[in-house]
């Protein structure tokens, strides 16, 4: 019976100690994050542009770029303002000739 006793104390220890998910607090609505953010990610080579997107229910700072590169991906951060970096490569792009 001690034994017994002793597990569930210990489980429900455990239970207590359980990673808690924690949800990213915003810094402030997207578009204010993009027009905040967007001039330091603009230098970062690569880059193309910025925008907003959502992926799985929720708004993301989407990145543009016009090829992914290990360079890209170490100089943007997981996160900006609380929103998930995604980058979408959309290759070279140019205004049309006039």
């Amino acid at each position: 019976m001690k034994s017994l006793r002793a597990t569930l104390l210990l489980m429900l220890a455990l239970a207590g100690c359980a990673p808690v998910h924690k949800e990213t607090v915003k810094e402030a609505p997207i578009a204010e994050v993009l027009q905040t953010h967007t001039p330091e990610v603009m230098r970062i080579p690569g880059v193309i542009g910025t925008g907003e997107g959502s992926e799985n229910g929720e708004r993301v700072f989407v990145v543009f770029a016009n090829q992914r590169t290990p360079e890209l991906d170490k100089q943007l951060p997981h996160t900006i303002g609380g929103y998930t970096v995604v980058v979408r490569v959309v290759g070279d792009v140019s205004a049309p000739p006039r």
